[in-house]
């Protein structure tokens, strides 16, 4: 049986907060914020797909396959934010975004449901700091059949230091 953790019940039962914002993101998104650490000392790394998938652009870059929405992650060591960019699809037919993810030093998959949108990003906040892996599909909610849902993006993979 699938685990199916809602935002808030994945943040809670994981102690990690997460913060959802719409739309694309902007270079004051990628700025750090004054004061915060020392540029020397601050890193930011990029997820990429290890089996591979297509390009879509965008900072950091995205990754998708043929019929499935895109995905991007970075770790930025300034904030000490973790951020997956996701999306591609705006049509009615999707009710929501499920993500799934590894944890570090969790074993197994969670899952978020996040809302639809063609840009959206979600921001985990003082992330844990290790291996993070991370899928993204959109789906529709069905009364008789379940979801019905898209294959899944390429699986992303960040390490977060």
């Amino acid at each position: 049986m699938r685990r199916r953790l809602s935002l808030v019940a994945a943040s809670a039962a994981l102690l990690v907060p997460v913060a959802s914002v719409d739309g694309a993101a902007g270079a004051a998104e990628q700025a750090s914020v004054p004061g915060s650490a020392p540029a020397a000392l601050c890193t930011s790394r990029d997820a990429y797909p290890p089996s591979g998938g297509t390009t879509v652009g965008g900072v950091p870059k995205r990754y998708k396959y043929t019929y499935t929405p895109y995905a991007g992650a970075r770790f930025d060591g300034c904030t000490n934010t973790l951020k997956l960019y996701y999306g591609g699809y705006s049509s009615p037919r999707y009710a929501f975004y499920e993500i799934r993810y590894t944890y570090p030093g969790r074993p197994g998959w969670y899952t978020w449901q996040m809302p639809m949108g063609e840009r959206q990003v979600a921001t985990v906040r003082r992330p844990a700091h290790g291996d993070w892996n991370f899928k993204v599909r959109a789906c529709a909610r069905s009364i008789d059949e379940g979801p019905n849902c898209t294959g899944w993006s390429p699986q992303l993979f960040l390490h977060a230091v």
